[in-house]
Order: C-alpha cells, then sequence, then structure tokens
C-alpha cells in the first residue's frame, strides 16, 4: 500500500487500456490475438489499480477515499475476471484444461421450470429496483455534493447489469428447462 503522505509516484504509470486498430489477423490466429489483448488489458489494469490505491490514500479527503475503493473493488473484480478470461484462452490455444479457467459450457441433466420462472422474477425485481434507484438519485441530486446521487445511479447502473446477467441465466436455465405437467398432452 502507498503511503497517504506521500507525492504521487512517478513510477506508477498508467498504460493506455485503449484498444488500437490492427490489421486483419490471418485465419486460425483469432484466439492467439484475443489472449493477447486481454493479457496487455490485464496488465493495464494491474497499472491502474495502483493509482486508484494511491489517490484512495494520498488525497486525504474521505469522499475521495470512498468514491476511489468502490472503483477499486470493481477493478479487482475485472481483473481476476480478465485473468480467467485469459486463462481460458490460453487453455484453447495449449490444449490444457486449468482450475482457474471460467467453467465449461456443459449442458447438464434438465432442469425444473420454476427455476426459469424464478430468474424471470429476478429481472422484474432488478429492472424496478433500477428505476427506483434512479428517481431518488434525481431527488438527491443537489444533497452532500452530489454524493448520494452518485452512488444511487451507480447502483441502478448495477441493478441494470444485473438484469442482463439474470438474462443470460435465463436463457440457460429455459435450454435446460425439463417439460412440467402442463406440457404433456395425453
Amino acid at each position: 500500500m502507498i503511503s497517504a503522505s506521500a507525492e504521487a509516484p512517478a513510477e506508477l504509470p498508467i498504460t493506455s487500456m485503449r484498444l488500437h486498430k490492427r490489421p486483419e489477423q490471418p485465419a486460425g490466429t483469432s484466439i492467439e490475438g484475443l489472449l493477447r489483448a486481454v493479457d496487455a488489458h490485464v496488465a493495464a489494469e494491474a497499472d491502474a489499480l495502483a493509482q486508484y490505491e494511491y489517490l484512495a490514500g494520498a488525497s486525504g479527503d474521505p469522499v475521495i477515499a470512498l468514491v476511489m475503493r468502490l472503483v477499486l473493488d470493481d477493478e479487482i473484480r475485472h481483473h481476476e475476471l480478465l485473468q480467467r478470461i485469459s486463462t481460458t484462452l490460453r487453455d484453447a490455444v495449449e490444449w490444457t484444461s486449468s482450475p482457474g479457467a471460467l467453467p465449461k459450457d456443459t449442458i447438464g441433466e434438465p432442469l425444473p421450470g420454476t427455476y426459469a420462472t424464478i430468474a424471470r422474477s429476478l429481472i422484474d425485481e432488478e429492472r424496478t429496483g433500477a428505476q427506483v434507484l434512479r428517481r431518488l438519485a434525481e431527488q438527491e441530486e443537489y444533497i452532500n455534493g452530489g454524493l448520494d446521487s452518485l452512488l444511487l445511479e451507480m447502483m441502478a447502473m448495477d441493478s441494470d447489469k444485473h438484469a442482463r446477467l439474470l438474462q443470460f441465466v435465463l436463457r440457460r436455465l429455459e435450454a435446460r428447462a425439463r417439460p412440467g405437467p402442463a406440457d404433456y398432452h395425453a
């Protein structure tokens, strides 16, 4: 951890995460190219993590520290997911199977259709929650320097993200749903 009293360290450069347009990849190298891009992004995020940590402590401002730690928590989770994606891509290139890779896309036994019903309900709840949080954010816009409004809006964005993730889950559940009694016709 970087000391809060230290001056901004010049040795913590942020590697650009901008994507550069590359010439068309030859056939058969798309996974390798994606792996290189993901690995470059992982390295760039590692540089940024130190900067987030530095600003959180060095500013001496508890509001900045809170916001920077929220960003840092998200970035750490993103970094871990990118590392798992990288491991998965590397496994595909090297014909290996690593424990740190993403789960394999296998379809198991059929699942009860009620699971899809639960997922639909959760999607609705997340969408409704996002709308409520956005209304609250508008009401809180000028309170506490806008911090409350910002945090409520970020939570609404998280709810939107959760709804999108749940839609993915719903598609998988629907694909695996076993027919219920109403689906059988005599």
